[in-house]
């Protein structure tokens, strides 16, 4: 029995098969941990986000609370990222500590209807981040009571 060999069938992987599958896996590898990071970052500016707008409600709440004639003294104040603190001077909680917040106020007077102007102020606070540039900022108009003489 002297003849051709039947060819047996090989199994396995070549090594062009073998680099072609591991540049496929790399770009799915870098794919993955790209979105990994990408909604790491996004989760991050809406935790600064959602803290900023909690640190500056509290603070606003803290000054339209004090007595109207002293609205006035509030302005100017200003707490860097880190130092925040309640209406009893406690520090807030670390969740809100990644912003600073700075209030504004100044004089002002609005129509109301299309009426005569009344006096107010406009309180504003300003949120920032730690490179000191303002996110966000909420303002609230109040009007000055008027004294019945």
């Amino acid at each position: 029995m002297s003849g051709p060999r039947p060819r047996v069938a090989r199994r396995g992987l070549t090594l062009v098969e073998s680099i072609i599958a591991s540049a496929i896996l790399a770009v799915a590898i870098t794919a993955v941990f790209s979105a990994v990071a990408s909604g790491r970052a996004h989760a991050d500016l809406a935790a600064e986000d959602l803290a900023s707008t909690v640190a500056a409600e509290d603070l606003l709440a803290r000054v339209l609370q004090d007595d109207p004639e002293t609205l006035m003294d509030w302005n100017g104040h200003v707490e860097a990222p880190s130092e925040l603190v309640d209406g009893d001077g406690t520090l807030l909680g670390s969740a809100v500590q990644r912003v600073g917040r700075r209030v504004h106020v100044e004089a002002t007077s609005q129509s109301l209807l299309g009426g005569e102007p009344v006096p107010g102020w406009l309180v504003t606070i300003e949120m920032m981040n730690a490179d000191g540039r303002i996110r966000h900022a909420i303002s609230r108009w109040i009007p000055t009571q008027e004294n019945d003489e």
